[in-house]
This record gives C-alpha cells, sequence and structure tokens, in this order.
C-alpha cells in the first residue's frame, strides 16, 4: 500500500518511525515542503502515486482543501491536548517556567483544561486558533508581535516553517508535536478509508445510453434502424473495453454493467467521448447516465437519475451518481461540477431553508465555488457555472444578498443600455 506523507522535515521523520515499527505493509512516498503554500508544486504527483495521502498538519490539508479536488483518500495528524502536554513537559525540563505564553492552532478551552490538570499558574494566556483563511505569516507575525512588546515569554506552535524561523531568531519557541498515538490513530482512518475506496471500487456500475428519439425526428424507417446500428456497432466496442455487458432496451436505449472502478476509469471515459465524437459527426445525438451501487438495483436507479439530467444538457453530455446521491457532471466539459443530490449536514440544511433554495442547489453552488476557486460572482457567471437561466441567477443572487449569506461588493455597469450587474462575495457559508 503505497502512503503519500507530506509535511515538514522533523514530523515526517517521526512519522517514518512508526510506520517502520507498526506498518509493515505500508510503502511511504516522501513530500517535503517548508511552507503549506508549497504543496500546490506536488500535490497532483502526491495523489497519482499514492493509494492515500498523510498529511502532517491541518494547515497544509487546508491549504490543499481550498483548490484542489482530492480525488484519493486522505487523513490529517490533529495536535490535541497530548501535544500540550508534551510541550509543557519539554518546557519543564528545560528548567523555564511559563508566566506568559502565545499559543497557536489549538483552541483555548482545550489549553486551560491541559493548564488546569497541570496545575500551571500562568499568568496571561494569549491564543490564536486555527482558521483555513489565515495565512502561515499571519500567525508568525502575531507571535513576534506579542514577543516584541514584551507580553510573552514562551511561545508555542503548530506550525513547522514558523517553529524553525522563530528558533534561527534565538527565541524561546517550542512545537506542538506529533505523538505517536496521534500519528498511529490517523494512519489507522487513512488504512480504512483506503480499504473503503477499493470496495468502492469494486461496486456495480450500470451505464444507460440513449440516443434521440428517431420519432421524434424527421427521417425514414430505414434511416433509423442504421442510426441504431451505428450506435449499437460503437457500444459493443465499448463493453468490451469497460469489461462490461451491453443490454438493447430498446430501440434507442441500451445498458451497459460493468463495475465502478472499469466504468470511471479515465481513459474508458476518454473512449467513451471520442464514440460521441464518431457519432456527432453522422448526427447521432446521444446522453449518458452512470450509476453506482451497492446492489444492481441501487446501480440502476442511479444511472437514471444520471440519465435525466444528461437530457438537459447537450449532446454526448455524461453524469454519475454514486452509491451516496453524489453527483458527477457534466463529466469532461468545462463546467464539469460535483455536488450531493441528498444533503445530510444539518447546518447546509438549515443554511438551504434560511436562503430560500433547495439543499442540493446549496450543495452545486458550493461545488461551483470551490472548483472556481472564486468567491465573487455576477449573475451571468453564476448562470454560466449552474447552467441556468440570467433571470433564475438574478433570483439567486437577491435571495442571498437577503438572507445575509451574499454580499454586494460593487456593481458593473455595461456599455449600452441594461441593469447594472451585482457582483456578490458569498459569506457565513464557506
Amino acid at each position: 500500500m503505497k502512503i503519500g506523507i507530506v509535511g515538514t522535515i522533523e514530523p515526517i521523520d517521526k512519522v517514518l518511525k512508526v510506520i517502520d515499527m507498526y506498518y509493515s505493509n505500508v510503502d511511504p512516498i516522501i513530500y517535503t515542503i517548508n511552507r503549506v503554500s508549497e504543496v500546490h508544486d506536488i500535490i497532483h504527483e502526491c495523489m497519482d502515486l499514492s493509494n492515500g495521502i498523510l498529511f502532517t498538519g491541518a494547515g497544509v490539508t487546508s491549504e490543499v482543501e481550498k483548490s484542489i479536488n482530492l480525488i484519493v483518500p486522505y487523513e490529517t495528524i490533529q495536535r490535541d491536548g497530548s501535544s500540550i502536554m508534551k510541550v509543557f513537559w519539554n518546557i519543564s525540563q528545560d528548567g523555564k517556567i511559563i508566566d506568559n505564553m502565545s499559543i497557536d492552532f489549538l483552541e483555548r478551552e482545550l489549553i486551560y483544561e491541559i493548564v488546569d490538570e497541570f496545575g500551571l499558574h500562568v499568568k496571561n494566556i494569549y491564543n490564536k486558533p486555527f482558521n483555513p483563511e489565515t495565512l502561515e505569516v499571519e500567525y508568525e507575525d502575531w507571535h513576534l508581535s506579542l514577543y516584541n512588546k514584551g507580553k510573552i515569554d514562551i511561545i508555542i506552535t503548530a506550525f513547522g516553517s514558523i517553529y524553525s524561523n522563530l528558533l534561527s531568531l534565538n527565541l524561546p519557541v517550542y512545537r506542538l508535536d506529533l505523538t505517536v498515538p496521534l500519528i498511529k490513530k490517523s494512519m489507522d482512518n487513512l488504512i480504512h478509508k483506503i480499504k473503503n475506496k477499493e470496495m468502492e471500487a469494486n461496486q456495480i456500475g450500470i451505464q444507460v445510453i440513449k440516443f434521440k428519439n428517431v420519432v421524434e425526428s424527421n427521417i425514414t424507417e430505414y434511416q433509423a434502424m442504421v442510426m441504431a446500428n451505428a450506435v449499437e456497432k460503437e457500444l459493443i466496442v465499448y463493453a468490451k473495453e469497460v469489461q462490461g455487458s451491453i443490454l438493447k432496451l430498446d430501440n434507442h436505449h441500451f445498458m451497459i454493467c460493468s463495475t465502478k472502478r472499469t466504468l470511471e476509469n479515465s481513459q474508458n471515459l476518454n473512449f467513451y467521448h471520442n464514440i460521441v465524437n464518431r457519432l456527432k459527426k453522422n448526427n447521432i445525438e446521444i446522453f449518458s447516465g452512470m450509476g453506482f451501487g451497492l446492489t444492481g438495483w441501487h446501480a440502476e436507479r442511479n444511472s437514471k437519475y444520471a440519465l435525466s439530467m444528461a437530457e438537459k444538457e447537450n449532446n454526448g453530455t455524461l453524469y454519475i451518481v454514486d452509491h451516496d446521491m453524489k453527483v458527477r457532471g457534466p463529466v469532461k466539459q468545462d463546467y464539469e461540477r460535483s455536488y450531493k443530490l441528498i444533503i445530510t449536514d444539518d447546518k447546509l440544511n438549515k443554511i438551504s431553508k434560511e436562503i430560500g433554495i433547495s439543499p442540493t442547489y446549496l450543495s452545486k453552488l458550493l461545488s461551483v465555488t470551490k472548483d472556481s476557486n472564486n468567491k465573487y460572482f455576477c449573475s451571468e457567471t453564476l448562470a454560466n457555472y449552474l447552467n441556468i437561466s440570467l433571470r433564475s441567477a438574478r433570483r439567486l443572487i437577491s435571495k442571498l444578498e437577503e438572507s445575509g449569506y451574499g454580499e454586494i461588493v460593487t456593481t458593473a455597469i455595461t456599455k449600452g443600455t441594461g441593469r447594472p450587474r451585482k457582483i456578490i462575495k458569498l459569506k457565513n457559508i464557506i
């Protein structure tokens, strides 16, 4: 099992020692970075070569999650009370007394619990909990500002680059370190996720392909038969490529049964789209939906959901609905998105009610925000991303503004006549 280990040098060394001791079946692939921003240089290669990824800190994970869709299982080694205990032990071993300290990453409540447990009499605790939106350099500046003003005598950080920088300045800095139990817990969770993904890959996969109903077209019965034969001939070859079986449901409706692993393989998706392009040259329009599930019934149901979405799009469109009702599509298109049809997150359900849109629509909007790495939208941009009309996009902007989940930051006036375009920024959602 190949696992990518991503982080700074010191925690990676500790992870490798744990792997050597407890995980003989794991083949680690090491990616060392100095600052969280450097993760963008290596993450795609890491995904290509690994079955899963272990991040040594939440800062690295959040940096990746902001703009990259991680397609392999991953886990973050968190810091907890044991990390603080280890720091306090190291400080006491150095013969130092903690009067005033600054500590980042961890929540204030947990810090005070450990301080009380140790019976420490700390005069002042300055705390800056982890926030994905806060830059690494901001945490460093915060520590330095407090130290230069004489407000603290001990600095505790979870960030490797901050620790190294402050240590080079001969400042009294300590690292919120990894412990063996934390590393083992994260490794166990990641291995469990990898095995689950492997099981998912062997789920039943059904792809339904449909070409435009010839009854609705102004063509002869003979031409319709020729079109059906052309489609069937292509799909027979495709079924062999995906190691599946083909079933003709009617004259313009086919079903291919295989596995999730084979159907959503990138090469096979490209093979399917080449078929689409060849048929398109002969004026044959086809649509397709893939569905995955633990049973044939679930896979077929999901493929029908996917097909219904594909039929609303242009020729050759493919949608995928997986076992937990997550939608992907239109596949291989510039505006491909991933979102959930069924939302179980209580917070998202609450927000969707307050905005006045469906939870699925909210999931789609959040997917657009993440995939495009953009928090600012006008009606034209939303219409394009969500594949809706301008009128619907304007209504959505109004609902976001009225509910407090969107803020109008400016308006843009285009040449000629027409209403000014509102530029909205999402807030309190992501």
